[in-house]
């Protein structure tokens, strides 16, 4: 059991001192303070010298979250087996997550989906860039638990991969079906295939957008926001001219409340 107060003696003893990024340990610390820190078998190693070679971060995370977790220790390491640390691992994904979860397809895009999916009920899309609103795989893992049907709306949304990024359009299409059935169906088939619809409906005017300047890489934040605001003017029935969310410049729009309940 890593307690606080072990911590602390660990690093009173550590004379190595590598850079320490403050952003990770407090990534480390939510994980603890919010239960989902789990004994995976990872070590914190401590050289014969007394300086820990693998683990400061998660032994100030643990000072940090005022929790203790239990974890394995390995003493008298070999001082100079540092360099030989950590360069050959792989790092886990969300996808990977999935994969242990028993998802067997659509794996990549699911976990982004359910990474926005994650984000949108967190009420902080506007900042996911911000690293203190990172999304943790475990998050991913409990998300997936909780909205196992996510993959059939992002194995719908592959069908129109060649117009918009399925991860994005498969999380909109979720949280819309569970909204709006019938809606997120129009939206789905105005996408895949706009012949019959009107050139002012505001779904079709969303695949011009998803169509416009194909060869640039479309904002998230800015897509899902022109989503809602065409899910929101298809519900009432409105005709558009043009499909616009003013987020800059001297009158900026809040971001839009999907509002098709």
């Amino acid at each position: 059991l890593l307690t606080p107060e072990k911590a602390v003696a660990l690093l009173e003893h550590n004379t190595l001192n590598r850079p320490l990024s403050q952003i990770h340990v407090e990534r480390i610390a939510r994980q603890i303070k919010g239960g989902k820190w789990k004994f995976n078998g990872d070590t914190i190693k401590v050289a014969n010298t007394g300086d820990v070679l693998d683990g400061q971060h998660r032994l100030w995370a643990v000072i940090e979250a005022r929790k203790p977790v239990d974890t394995i220790i390995v003493y008298n390491i070999e001082r100079d087996a540092f360099a030989t640390i950590d360069t050959l691992r792989r790092l886990r994904s969300g996808a990977d997550v999935l994969a242990l979860s028993g998802v067997t397809g659509y794996r990549h895009l699911t976990a982004s989906a359910l990474r926005f999916l994650i984000l949108w009920q967190r009420g902080i899309l506007e900042d996911f860039r911000d690293p203190k609103n990172r999304v943790e795989n475990s998050d991913v893992e409990d998300a997936y638990a909780n909205h196992p049907s996510i993959v059939q709306a992002v194995q719908r949304a592959t069908k129109s991969r060649s117009i918009v990024n399925p991860g994005l359009l498969g999380f909109f299409y979720y949280v819309l079906t569970n909204r709006n059935s019938e809606l997120a169906e129009r939206m789905m088939d105005t996408i895949e295939s706009p012949g019959g619809f009107a050139v002012s409906d505001p779904f079709f005017k969303l695949r011009n957008y998803f169509l416009s300047d194909h060869t640039r890489k479309k904002d998230p934040i800015i897509s899902i926001a022109l989503m809602i605001k065409a899910a929101n003017a298809a519900h009432r029935e409105q005709k558009m001219q043009v499909l616009t969310w003013k987020h800059q410049g001297k009158v900026v729009e809040d971001f839009p409340v999907l509002d098709v309940g």
